[in-house]
């Protein structure tokens, strides 16, 4: 008897030990994220309301949203942004699951369901898909949100809830995805043309 009430404290203390190191690990990135700077613009129920409608936005013009990957190679955690669809990609290559409607249908609930927006992937591939090792870090993010009016955006996409296009030369300095990045964190959802080239609609194309 004493056994196994010893296995039980046993197999609680490694279970709290996980989620607490998973929680600290989740704490320490958002301490050294550049999420203090958007606090003005934005909240946590925002962003994971404007999540969802993101990645379900499944017409021509896909929806870019923010997430954070861990490279279980390294041990790298990035906060990266991309169009919807490569985040699903990423899961399958992950996961090995079939592009189906019935895998379709378990990814989405696996990165729906995933209220920290916090994905680990071990597959290249996966990484790969969402450009982990090229995408900036958080500090060029956070230099390039300081050289925009982020005041001038919040208040004509977020509390007028208009619509615009703005078009990138190119987007080798990842300009385009760091606009994006940078828009979805305060609060204003942005979207690729539906057309080829570096069209982005900021806020509410349909309006």
């Amino acid at each position: 008897m004493k056994q196994k009430i010893l296995t039980g404290l046993v197999a609680l203390f490694i279970f709290q030990s996980c989620g607490n190191r998973n929680q600290s690990e989740m704490k320490s990135m958002d301490s050294n994220s550049m999420s203090y700077i958007f606090d003005n613009y934005s909240s946590d129920s925002i962003i994971s309301r404007n999540f969802v409608i993101a990645y379900q936005n499944n017409s021509t013009a896909p929806s870019y949203i923010v997430f954070k990957v861990k490279d279980l190679n390294s041990g790298l955690i990035k906060e990266i942004c991309c169009e919807a669809p490569f985040l699903s990609g990423a899961l399958h290559r992950e996961k090995d699951i079939d592009n189906d409607s019935k895998g379709t249908e378990y990814v989405d609930s696996l990165i729906l369901s995933n209220k920290y927006h916090f994905f680990e992937f071990k597959s290249k591939e996966a990484l790969e898909n969402v450009n982990f090792y090229n995408y900036p870090d958080s500090d060029k993010i956070i230099q390039y949100s300081q050289k925009l009016d982020l005041d001038k955006y919040y208040q004509m996409f977020s509390i007028q809830d208009s619509a615009a296009m703005m078009h990138f030369d190119n987007d080798t300095a990842f300009k385009q995805l760091m606009f994006a990045h940078i828009m979805f964190k305060c609060g204003i959802i942005t979207n690729r043309d539906c057309e080829a080239g570096n069209n982005l609609w900021i806020g509410d194309p349909n309006r």
